[in-house]
């Protein structure tokens, strides 16, 4: 008979489950996704690097952007002042900045699908090491993003699972920096839709000129979160990679060699 829990070892005569899932409940073999399938240990690595990787991109895109939109700013404030002579360059600069938007909006999607693909890996991953310590199922690693209010709590939920999930036993290391990543993430999205509703309602030119170093602030911010977030993603990606090299479970101490007893001297 096999193993009601692990399916893949014999149970014990007196039991209904192996000598593995009786002694080491949260081993492996015993974890479950939310269809009851079992969990499977993938290298989360590549995925890790890639949404690193598109993370950097769409910051130094938003360098790029807050650079050019404080030189709009600039431009636009001087034609505030009656200096027309500027026309020109408002008009190329702005045509940069539609393109430079573009390629933003490009790189910014991609991340976004690698780094969910890369997050719900990240969660089956942390299923695998310790199947009973999260509250919220696999399938909220991507749903949990698209719930209107619930999205600014649901994902960190999983994320804060998924990182204690992958701690080694000597590992003492807090959630600080999974908490500095959602804090700026939470706080650029606010801070972007404010500078952005800014910009659409400005009508006089000193207002445009405003609002464009509004926006250009937001995007330095945005930068600040990319790098946080770049931080975050590899250093969940390193605590997966080395807890799945682990043996696991621990190896326990073999019984001592047997030393044969030493013969009795013979009598004289």
């Amino acid at each position: 008979m096999l193993c009601v829990r692990c399916q893949v070892a014999e149970a014990q005569p007196s039991s209904v489950q192996c000598a593995l899932c009786a002694t080491y409940p949260g081993h492996p073999r015993t974890g479950a996704e939310a269809n009851g399938a079992p969990a499977v240990l993938r290298s989360p690595v590549a995925l890790g690097w890639a949404t690193a990787g598109l993370f950097a991109a769409v910051g130094l895109t938003d360098l790029v952007s807050a650079v050019l939109d404080l030189r709009l700013a600039g431009l636009v404030g001087r034609l505030a002042d009656g200096d027309w002579a500027v026309a020109e360059w408002v008009g190329g600069v702005e045509q940069f900045t539609v393109w430079t938007g573009h390629f933003w909006s490009l790189v910014y999607f991609a991340s976004i699908v690698v780094f969910l693909v890369w997050f719900r890996r990240s969660r089956v991953n942390a299923e695998v090491f310790d199947p009973h310590g999260h509250t919220l199922r696999c399938g909220w690693a991507v749903g949990g993003w698209f719930v209107p209010f619930a999205n600014l709590w649901l994902p960190r939920r999983v994320a804060v699972d998924t990182w204690r999930a992958c701690a080694s036993p000597a590992d003492r290391r807090g959630t600080w920096l999974l908490n500095l990543w959602w804090v700026t993430f939470v706080v650029d999205t606010v801070v972007g839709n404010g500078a952005s509703r800014i910009l659409r309602r400005a009508e006089e030119l000193d207002e445009i000129a405003r609002a464009y170093r509004y926006v250009a602030y937001s995007e330095l911010f945005s930068v600040v979160h990319a790098v946080i977030a770049v931080l975050f993603v590899l250093a969940l990606t390193r605590r997966q990679d080395v807890r799945a090299h682990q043996p696991w479970p621990p190896a326990a101490p073999g019984p001592l060699p047997e030393v044969p007893d030493a013969p009795a001297p013979e009598k004289v």
